[in-house]
């Protein structure tokens, strides 16, 4: 059996917003919240975005997240894919 681990991560994107991450995680990762103080349009996106993130494995490449965060219908504002995709692997790490 799998330890599950709770997790934080967050970044500063230069010029930009401040993104945070907390995953709960074993083999694959469980749950997911992001805040920071960026802006999502549609605010409701933020969910989406979480829900694209779960159910990945907790080894998954950087790319692949990308692929999934991008796949949602919403503008980010202050940060872009690559930075919440980084943040989520860092927190993994």
């Amino acid at each position: 059996m799998t330890e599950t681990i709770d997790a934080r991560s967050s970044k500063k994107v230069p010029d930009g917003k401040l993104i945070r991450v907390d995953l709960t995680y074993d083999d694959r990762i469980e749950s997911v919240t992001i805040t920071g103080d960026f802006f999502l349009e549609p605010p409701e996106a933020r969910e989406e975005l979480e829900r694209a993130i779960e159910g990945h494995p907790n080894d998954v490449e950087r790319d692949e997240l990308l692929v999934a965060i991008q796949d949602v219908d919403a503008s980010l504002i202050g940060f872009t894919a690559g930075d919440l995709a980084d943040v989520t692997r860092e927190a993994l790490t």
